[in-house]
């Protein structure tokens, strides 16, 4: 059995309502494709997996590395990222659980190094994470005041607004003004014939 397979049904093991779903798909194979790496499963009557060899498979999902890490990087993940072709059925479900899929940390530190660290290993972990999440987005917000506020390469929305009403009534004057030498040039040839 490959490493993502064991991850994969660790996973499965800690979330009991995913291998009861799963397991209405048993004996169906399914593929999952991150070029350059191609993984091909079938499920257990259990609502695990299995690593599968030449299996006929009903559906294959496919996210490309971009796709990867928008999807990554997006809470919740946006699971029209995952292609899903063959079996919509089976690939929507496939698709639908595996954002879903929470990993206890916490619950398998604790048991290489018990309660007390385990829970600050996993408090640590969460802080690291939402300030990685933080400082990024205050970044994009640095860069988003530099770039319309101090060097305005961008537009405002405010001043987008106000220049498409000046297009607007710029070309409306226009018209008027050509239908108004239409008029004098129709009334001018009226003129010109008596």
């Amino acid at each position: 059995m490959t490493p993502f397979a064991i991850a994969f049904n660790h996973l499965l093991t800690q979330n009991a309502w995913a291998r009861e779903k799963l397991a209405s798909y048993a004996d169906k194979a399914f593929q999952l494709r991150l070029p350059p790496v191609t993984l091909t499963f079938v499920i257990d009557p259990g609502g695990t997996v299995k690593t599968a060899g030449a299996a006929v498979l009903e559906t294959t999902l496919t996210l490309t590395p971009s796709a990867l890490l928008r999807y990554i990087s997006t809470a919740p993940h946006d699971t029209k990222l995952i292609e899903v072709e063959g079996d919509l059925s089976f690939g929507n479900a496939l698709r639908e659980i595996m954002p879903q899929l929470t990993w206890e940390a916490e619950e398998d530190l604790s048991r290489l190094f018990g309660d007390v660290i385990a829970h600050r290993m996993a408090g640590t972990a969460r802080d690291l994470w939402a300030w990685r999440k933080q400082t990024a987005l205050n970044f994009a917000h640095a860069a988003a005041e530099y770039l319309t506020e101090e060097q305005p390469l961008i537009a405002k929305p405010r001043h987008l607004k106000t220049f498409a009403q000046d297009v607007d009534a710029l070309h409306n004057a226009v018209m008027a003004l050509e239908q108004r030498i239409e008029k004098l040039d129709a009334g001018q040839a009226a003129k010109d014939m008596k």
